[in-house]
């Protein structure tokens, strides 16, 4: 007998209270209703919990915790939720119509993959969108993503409210999002979820990604180290612990990211650090991003007093 599709969606709740009634709207609306949406509240101070009261659905569940980070606030939801699958939306995004529906679309078409995704539109409150989607894909193409880790190289074509897991790969306590972190806390679960199930792709923009949020760790922040994730992804290789088809693709990620880094340091003026990490051995994996970057650092011009 085929269980039904229950789908939880986490919410964590941090001092976003102009934002939180539009997202669990938008939840409320879809077609395929949700099975229950968990609100963390990580200690508001702005009357954002307040509002979520308001809300008559019993589906609705509020939990209050001291603040203690987004990770934290998800891995509770992930602990406390009763569906089997979990969804993921951030308090001051939301979804477009249609994304849980599209949702169980792609669990019925791949029933044997854990992670299933959308792509996405980013927005601005002045009106401006850009969607971000796999632009070799044909839009609202459905199919499971070969090698998760070479399309990630091409760009982000899913993220973290576009994304719904198996909670039989959740309730691993060793697959929760990494507590302390607030860059790259969510790349390295769908890093580490990608390597033990199969990834699921809708090609058609579902969720809603709000830019210019006040306080928002991974918007206008400029990566200048390795990331943890991408360190835990380096010890991984290292240690042959990434499968063998996602390993060249998970390589040519890493080199990518470590250059970045080494560009993001030119830009900063430090030309020091960013020959260091040109020649970082991990940097090899992308050989032509590698030699572009090699060129925009030996043509660049030494600044006086550079920064370290």
């Amino acid at each position: 007998m085929i269980s039904p599709i229950r789908i939880s969606v986490i919410m964590p709740l941090y001092n976003k209270a102009p934002y939180v009634t539009e997202a669990i709207e938008s939840v409320l609306q879809q077609s395929h209703p949700a099975w229950e949406i968990i609100v963390i509240d990580d200690g508001s101070s702005d009357g954002g919990p307040e509002l979520v009261k308001r809300f008559g659905d019993t589906r609705i569940k509020l939990h209050s915790q001291a603040n203690a980070g987004v990770s934290v606030a998800r891995n509770r939801g992930i602990d406390i939720a009763s569906g089997n699958y979990i969804a993921f939306l951030d308090a001051d995004d939301r979804y477009q119509p249609g994304f849980l529906a599209k949702i169980v679309e792609l669990i019925t078409k791949f029933p044997d993959a854990g992670m299933l995704c959308t792509a996405y539109t980013c927005f601005w409150d002045n009106g401006d969108k850009e969607e971000r989607c796999l632009n070799n894909l044909l839009p609202d193409s459905l199919l499971c993503i070969p090698d998760f880790y070479s399309a990630w190289t091409k760009g982000a074509f899913t993220y973290t409210s576009a994304i719904v897991i198996a909670s039989r790969i959740l309730k691993d306590s060793a697959l929760h999002f990494p507590n302390g972190e607030k860059l790259g806390e969510d790349q390295d679960l769908w890093f580490r979820v990608a390597e033990q199930t199969k990834v699921a792709y809708a090609n058609t923009s579902l969720a809603d990604y709000r830019m210019g949020v006040q306080g928002s760790a991974t918007q206008g922040n400029t990566v200048r180290d390795i990331l943890p994730c991408y360190r835990r992804l380096s010890e991984r290789l290292e240690h042959k612990q990434v499968p063998a088809h996602l390993q060249r693709g998970a390589r040519r990620l890493l080199a990518s990211h470590v250059l970045n880094i080494a560009r993001a340091n030119l830009k900063a003026g430090s030309r020091q650090k960013a020959a260091r990490f040109l020649l970082d051995r991990r940097a090899f994996g992308n050989p032509f991003y590698l030699l572009r970057t090699a060129l925009a650092v030996a043509f660049s011009a030494p600044q006086k007093n550079q920064k370290s």
